[in-house]
C-alpha cells in the first residue's frame, strides 16, 4: 500500500465514521431532549431502582443468581437461531456471573448450540440450511463445504472477520466427524470469548490494571480492523479459498 493509498483509506473511512456519528449526535440529542422533557412521568421508584443497579452493579449480578441454565440456553438459540448477538451474550455472562463463570457458560453453550446446528443440517441436510443461512454465504462457503477440514473450520472460528454461527450449519453437511468439529469449535471460538467475558466482569468488579491494558489493547486491534478491514477481509477469504459474492 502506496504512501497514497493510505491517505485516501484514511479519508474514505472517516469520511464513512462522519455520515454515522451525525445521526448518532442528533438521535442522542432527541433522545436526552425526550427525557428531560418528559422524564417526572417516570416512577421514581424505578429511578430509584435503576440508579442502584448502575452505582452497585454487584446488585445486578444477585439477579442472575440460578439463572445459569437460561444464559447457558440463551447462547444456544443465539447460535440455532441467531436473534442475539454473540458478542453481547458474552459480555453479559462475564458482567453477571464473573469472568471464569461466564466463560464457561458461554462456551458451553456456544458448542452446544454448534453442535445441535451441525447435527440439524447433517441429518436434514442441504434444504435445512436454505432456509436458516443466506444464499450468499453458502455460495461463498462453497469450497469450504467441499473440501475444508478441521484447520480451515478452526480459522473460520477463531477470525472475527466470518459469520460462524452460520458456518456451523454448513459444517454439518461436510464429512468430517461431529465431534472433533465440536473440540474445534470450541478451541476457535475460546479466546474472543475470554475476552469479552474479561471486559464484562471488569464493568461490574471495577477496572482492574489488566483489564485497562485489556482495554488498551482491544482499542488499537479495533483501530486496526476499522482501518484496514477490507485489506483483512481479503486476506483472510484469500487464505481459506472462499469466494467472496
Amino acid at each position: 500500500m502506496t504512501k497514497q493509498d493510505f491517505i485516501d483509506l484514511l479519508k474514505r473511512k472517516f469520511s464513512s465514521l462522519i455520515i454515522i456519528l451525525i445521526p448518532a449526535f442528533v438521535i442522542t440529542l432527541i433522545l436526552g431532549a425526550l427525557i428531560w422533557a418528559f422524564g417526572f412521568m417516570i416512577p421514581e421508584e424505578w429511578t430509584a431502582e435503576i440508579s442502584r443497579y448502575v452505582q452497585n452493579p454487584q446488585e445486578l449480578r444477585k439477579l442472575g443468581e440460578g439463572s445459569e441454565w437460561l444464559f447457558i440456553a440463551i447462547q444456544v438459540l443465539q447460535v440455532v437461531i441467531a436473534p442475539i448477538p454473540g458478542q453481547a451474550a458474552a459480555f453479559a455472562g462475564g458482567f453477571i456471573f464473573g469472568f471464569w463463570k461466564g466463560w464457561g457458560l458461554t462456551t458451553l453453550g456456544l458448542v452446544i448450540g454448534s453442535l445441535i446446528a451441525m447435527t440439524l443440517a447433517r441429518l436434514l441436510g442441504i434444504s435445512l440450511v436454505r432456509k436458516i443461512v443466506p444464499e450468499k454465504i453458502i455460495q461463498s462457503f462453497d469450497k469450504v463445504i467441499s473440501d475444508g477440514g478441521y484447520m480451515t473450520f478452526f480459522m473460520i472460528f477463531l477470525l472475527p472477520a466470518l459469520p460462524d454461527d452460520a458456518v456451523c450449519f454448513l459444517a454439518g453437511l461436510t464429512k468430517l466427524k461431529l465431534l472433533p468439529l465440536s473440540v474445534v469449535c470450541l478451541l476457535g471460538r475460546a479466546p474472543g470469548m475470554a475476552v469479552l467475558s474479561l471486559t464484562g466482569a471488569g464493568f461490574a468488579d471495577g477496572m482492574t490494571l489488566w483489564v485497562k491494558i485489556l482495554f488498551a489493547v482491544m482499542m488499537i486491534l479495533s483501530v486496526i480492523l476499522w482501518l484496514f478491514w477490507e485489506v483483512i477481509e481479503k486476506w483472510v477469504y484469500d487464505f481459506l479459498k472462499i469466494q467472496r459474492s
